[in-house]
């Protein structure tokens, strides 16, 4: 059974409380039959409503019949500068027009549709004002306004509004009400040659001619509420399509009620809140705030007596009414507050305090300038001891005829003014006194100027204070004012922040809704954060429009797309704002062609030439944008590839201010209400690029002198200069008489380039030897210095810096103790032995690009860009920018800007491969045996390389070494110079002179270089590996050769032992730690090899071993396997592995036996040469250290103090080089 006493057609009053309703909307359309059949009863609702049965109930107002044509949505314009533009209403010589709306709204402009062709400029318009309808109507022969409605129509409810038209006579329904009228007499015609416009003007100073009449045009009031079913001349007009294809975010191709917003206090500090619809309106006038939500501090102006403010409009204004707010304080009892004034009339209105009161002075209908006009001001005082130096609040409202003057929140004073004269004339508004003395003979008394405070100033609901502001002073506009500006801008200290909240991350965002900014911007928001760059906000929009605002380099861009080409405004503010301190950024489009940036005090205009409006479409991005969208984003504009980290408050989108938490329609969970404080205390990542944090008493510092960038947190690209092919260098001078004595130097360098060779940077004294030059050879950064004594030399040979990526070198010297770094890999250090001097001696001059002789050439220049060179704190490149006298440039050399914008990413330094193992962006390169040397290479210089031991030649059994290659550090392309003459002038041998050899792979933790004296033998044993062996192998070289005439060790045997399945070596003693690589295994071939030092046949000469390798290969380092290798399982394959070992021992032991005696009988003091391609380990690389020795020293090279060419330590022990065409015979066993 089915109890059922009510039926609801159509919705109910509230739908949401039905029970089993999942729709909670209220039918919109047309219903023919309705119909309610229950067993034997049959109802036709629709038929008993329109006859008024006792049965139904009517809510609203139905009309009992369908609408010819389509049905159309409704729509609702959300603010008072939305609009439509429609054609023109013709209706020349009659017409007729209709529509529906639906407020609660008391004042708005619902249609204005005006000529165009003065000087007769016909006028339609229908307005709402103090809630009821007016139409305004000019046939040219004068202006005409009649009142439609009988009772207030503001109440929420729809009303219909039809207006027809024949000649002069025209007649108003409203909701069925006739109202009559004629319009003057004359003309019978209506020529409206402008478009029609629908909700209101738009944004203020456009260049439609307003009446002075239509009252809610002038006071800059839009209609706000729905609208719907436009009839023009019998035709239907869908506007739902217009608002779709123009303002779709400001207006809504829909019709609903949102319940009251006021309850929640939506208004803060102290702001008064008004019921709008389905929006709040804040009243902000009576505070210190100012905003859509009172929410940030209104900019204030301090006068103090000889200053003012000038606002002059682009033509004379016609008024019939006005309303001004101004909020000032002053201890004087006698100031000027306002004037208005013209060249033509003597109209004006007058604000002054007098006596400790509010006197209002109000001239209208004055033709000529004289004095006995004073009698006609209508003069009208408010308040008491106004001068008491606290903010109070006039508001000053003029209607026609009827005053009304309110002082703060007390009862206002109304008076009506006598007379026919409603209009008042006017161009210049004056604020806080007079520009031209000479005026003041037209005031009503002599009043001098404002001294005090004045904020809250609304002249027609134009905040003229924040627009002056806002734009600037004295920039001309077309149609625009100008606002000229000799008082000060002054701050209240307040600490409370609209609404802050905190990206936590520069890899999230929030979405919130689409801006509504289609014909003006209003943006403001402010923003703290350390970062230097990130997308604070990002709007799409419909073909290329778009708007944006991000944050490069520590400042702010805003770019935006309105149809016409990308308008593009960087801030001017000297200083980066990235500093952890609040900021404040203003966004203005005042006019269709002009555009405006503010960001604290310093403002920046821009011109487009265009005047399309801006068409957005989807969300507003704030804080980012999805992480795939940033490729997406116009490349050559939007610089930003991550979002914002830091925090926002205060922001304000057209008028509205989000509550970013609870209206987003994106959310983000790293994104948090509130700003978390940062913290004073030097941190971590306080300081970018590796800048040094220097902790103050409730601040800190970040010293950049290391880091090659500026800025409070080095994140700031420094002063660069490219150095083209042609030679180029740098100097800088020191005075003759402030040479520095240096016991400790510092020097920081960033560079990109393509090039192998080159000196960066080069120090030379004024009185000795003393050098330091920094310099690249084969791609690798070295630096050799000498402070009396010899050449020191310090090198990172595991980096190659040539790879047109940028690159950081770091240099510090402490005495002779010296440590060179490159990016963020590890120090090289070095601490030379033996007597060193400490100080470089009189610093004369520093070369930067090249080395400058004695005959004023330029010697192995650099080619590239040097960017941040910091030499003991002196900044050299930025004196050179600076034209300082010291410094001076020749040659090829550009100062340039933005070469950090070179890379595809804004990574301000090259870091260490993110991952330890081989991924998807890795290169593997297989480093195989062979001795590394071209086809096109003498025989005799690069003789061919054995077999290994135990490989019996077979191609199949090569140990391959798994090196891994990031793509930054490309392996060796040039080969050293022919000869076998090293650089401290001592011979080589013919092996030894070859670069290239088997990599040993290994990865040494730390860079610490230790002597260690050979006592007696011991052994290092490397873990067994499961090897692939690859298809094809590929020679890397990384190891570089033995830098010693020949071995120190003297007369080694190997024995080797080779069986099918296992080998097993023990390397040399000096063999630094293996690493371990891992593949795929397909066969595997366990393999061991050992190798035993019998005694030495003549006494072994204590001598320092090559030091261990101090430049990682970056190779993929992985724990040792701890799992033995497996072993053969059968006893019988044992067994007979066993016998073939034995018997192979045997044979190679006999010729061993024969081999030594036949070398003793032929040469007896002939030592064996020792192949050190496969000893796994890495001595200095000569080849790469270049002719660099200076005159008065040894010419000689220690490479961190472990290894010299030609060193005394040798004694008499020390092997004499050999002749080139007197080789040894190299013999080899197996």
């Amino acid at each position: 059974m089915l109890s059922s006493s009510r039926v609801y057609v159509g919705g109910s009053i509230n739908t949401r409380a039905l029970q089993g309703a999942r729709v909670h909307n209220n039918f919109v359309g047309c219903m023919r039959k309705v119909e309610f059949v229950a067993d034997t009863l049959r109802l036709n609702l629709l038929e008993l409503g329109r006859s008024g049965s006792h049965l139904i109930q009517v809510a609203g107002r139905l009309d009992y019949k369908c609408p010819t044509g389509e049905t159309h949505d409704p729509i609702t314009f959300t603010s008072r500068e939305s609009h439509l533009i429609l054609p023109p209403w013709n209706a020349k010589k009659s017409g007729n027009i209709s529509f529906k709306f639906r407020t609660n709204e008391a004042n708005g402009l619902i249609l204005f549709n005006g000529g165009i062709r003065p000087p007769r400029v016909d006028l339609f318009a229908v307005e709402i004002y103090n809630g009821h309808i007016y139409v305004h109507l000019d046939l040219g022969s004068g202006p005409s306004k009649q009142r439609g409605s009988r009772r207030r129509i503001d109440d929420g409810i729809w009303h219909e509004v039809t207006f027809r038209r024949t000649g002069r006579d025209s007649r108003i329904t409203v909701d069925g009400f006739h109202t009559d009228f004629k319009t003057i007499e004359g003309s019978t015609s209506l020529e409206l040659d402008g478009n029609m416009y629908v909700g209101g003007l738009g944004p203020p100073f456009s260049e439609i001619p307003v009446p002075g009449g239509l009252w809610t045009a002038v006071l800059q009031q839009g209609y706000v509420g729905c609208f719907k079913d436009l009839v023009m001349n019998n035709e239907a007009v869908d506007v739902a399509t217009f608002a779709r294809e123009q303002d779709s975010g400001s207006i809504r191709t829909l019709c609903h009620t949102q319940p009251q917003q006021c309850p929640s206090q939506p208004c803060l500090n102290g702001g008064t809140c008004t019921e709008g619809w389905n929006r709040f309106v804040c009243d902000c006038t009576g505070t210190l705030h100012s905003g859509p939500t009172c929410g940030k501090e209104a900019p204030t102006l301090s006068f103090n007596g000889t200053q003012h403010m000038q606002v002059t409009m682009d033509a004379e204004q016609v008024t019939q009414t006005e309303d001004v707010v101004l909020r000032f304080r002053t201890s004087k009892p006698l100031g000027l507050l306002l004037i208005t004034s013209t060249a033509e009339t003597g109209d004006r209105i007058e604000l002054a305090v007098a006596a400790g009161r509010i006197r209002l002075a109000l001239r209208m209908g004055v033709r000529e300038k004289k004095k006995e006009d004073r009698e006609k001001d209508k003069i009208l005082l408010a308040g008491q001891n106004v001068n008491d130096n606290e903010f109070h609040t006039i508001r000053l409202s003029r209607r026609g005829s009827n005053l009304k003057l309110q002082l703060d929140s007390q009862s206002p004073i109304r008076a009506e003014i006598q007379g026919k004269h409603t209009s008042l004339q006017w161009r210049t508004i004056h604020l806080g006194g007079l520009y031209h003395l000479e005026e003041e003979i037209s005031m009503s008394t002599t009043v001098p100027n404002f001294v005090g405070d004045i904020q809250q100033f609304y002249f027609n609901n134009i905040p003229y204070i924040e627009l002056a502001k806002a734009l600037g002073t004295e920039h001309s506009i077309a149609g625009f004012p100008i606002i000229k500006v000799a008082a000060k801008f002054v701050k209240h200290a307040t600490d409370n922040l609209h609404r802050p909240v905190t990206f936590r991350s520069r890899h999230t965002f929030i979405g919130l809704p689409m801006l509504r900014a289609y014909s003006s911007i209003h943006i403001d928001f402010m923003f703290r954060t350390r970062e230097a760059n990130g997308l604070i906000l990002f709007n799409g929009g419909k073909k290329e429009d778009f708007v944006a605002v991000e944050l490069v380099e520590g400042h702010i861009n805003y770019i935006v797309n309105v149809g016409d080409g990308t308008v593009t405004l960087r801030d001017t503010v000297r200083t980066h704002l990235n500093d952890n301190r609040w900021h404040t950024v203003g966004i203005r489009r005042p006019s269709s062609k002009q555009h405006t940036l503010m960001v604290d005090d310093d403002i920046v205009i821009a011109t487009d030439s265009g005047a399309g409006n801006l068409e957005l479409d989807g969300i507003l991005y704030l804080g980012g944008v999805y992480k795939d969208l940033y490729a997406l984003l116009p490349q050559q504009e939007v610089k930003s590839r991550h979002g914002f980290e830091g925090c926002i408050a205060g922001l304000d989108l057209n008028g509205e201010s989000p509550n970013i938490m609870e209206d987003a329609v994106v959310h983000s969970s790293l994104v948090t209400a509130g700003c978390e404080s940062q913290s004073a205390k030097c941190s971590h990542n306080v300081c970018a690029n590796a800048g040094i944090c220097v902790q103050q008493w409730n601040s800190y510092t970040c010293d950049c002198d290391m880091t090659t960038f500026t800025g409070p947190t080095c994140s700031d690209e420094s002063v660069s200069y490219e150095f083209g092919p042609n030679r180029g260098i740098i100097t800088y001078t020191y005075p003759e008489d402030n040479r520095p004595e240096m016991q400790e130097d510092s020097i920081a360098v960033g560079l990109i380039t393509t090039k192998s060779e080159g000196v960066l940077l080069r120090i030379v004294s004024g009185t000795s030897n003393d050098y330091i030059e920094m310099y690249i050879v084969e791609g690798n950064v070295f630096v050799v210095y000498n402070l009396g004594t010899n050449d020191l030399l310090l090198g990172e040979i595991s980096v190659k810096v040539n790879d047109n990526a940028y690159h950081v070198v770091k240099y510090h010297r402490h005495g002779h103790n010296a440590t060179l770094q490159v990016d963020d890999y590890n120090v090289q250090t070095y601490h030379p032995s033996g007597h060193q001097l400490q100080v470089f001696n009189s610093q004369s001059q520093i070369q930067v690009g090249g080395k400058w002789n004695k005959k004023s050439r330029i010697e192995r220049p650099f080619s590239g860009v040097i960017s941040g060179v910091v030499v003991n704190g002196l900044r050299i490149l930025d004196l050179a920018a600076e034209k300082d006298v010291h410094a001076s440039i020749r040659g090829d050399v550009q100062l340039i800007s933005g070469i950090l914008d070179r890379q595809d990413h804004l990574q301000k330094m090259q870091q260490t491969p993110a991952s330890g193992f081989p991924g998807l962006e890795d290169d593997l390169v297989f480093s195989g045996a062979g001795s590394g040397c071209n086809d096109g290479d003498d025989e005799d210089e690069c003789p061919p390389l054995p077999p290994e031991a135990g490989s019996g030649g077979d191609d199949d059994d090569d140990l391959v070494t798994p090196v891994y290659i990031p793509p930054t550090r490309p392996p060796p392309t040039k080969r050293p110079p022919k000869g076998g003459e090293q650089r401290g002038g001592k011979p080589c041998d013919d092996e030894d002179c070859v670069p290239e050899g088997s990599g040993s792979g290994e990865v040494t933790e730390e860079a610490t270089v230790k002597n260690t004296d050979l006592t007696e033998p011991s052994a290092t044993f490397f873990d067994t590996t499961s090897l692939k062996p690859p298809e094809q192998t590929t020679l890397q070289t990384f190891a570089p050769p033995r830098t010693t005439p020949s071995s120190p060790l003297a007369n080694l045997t190997t024995e080797s032992t080779r069986a099918a399945t296992t080998t097993q070596l023990t390397p040399p003693a000096s063999s630094p730690a293996p690493s371990s690589s891992f593949f795929e295994e397909e066969t595997t071939v366990v393999v061991s090899t050992t190798v035993t030092e019998k005694p030495p046949q003549r006494p072994i000469v204590p001598v320092a071993l090559p030091p261990p390798e101090l430049y990682p290969t970056n190779n993929v380092f992985r724990p040792p396997s701890t799992k033995k290798p497996e072993r053969v399982s059968s006893e019988t394959s044992e067994v007979v592995a066993l016998i073939i070992g034995i018997i192979a021992g045997a044979l190679i032991a006999i010729i061993l036996i024969i081999l030594v005696i036949l070398k003793f009988k032929s040469r007896s003091d002939r030592s064996f040469k020792i192949d050190d391609s496969k000893s796994f380990q890495q001595g200095p690389n000569a080849a790469l250290l270049g002719s660099v020795s200076e005159g008065g020293t040894n010419g000689q090279y220690q490479l961190n103090g472990a290894l010299r060419n030609g060193d005394k330590g040798g004694g008499a022990h020390a092997q004499k080089s050999k002749k080139r065409d007197s080789k040894d015979i190299k013999e080899w066993y197996v």
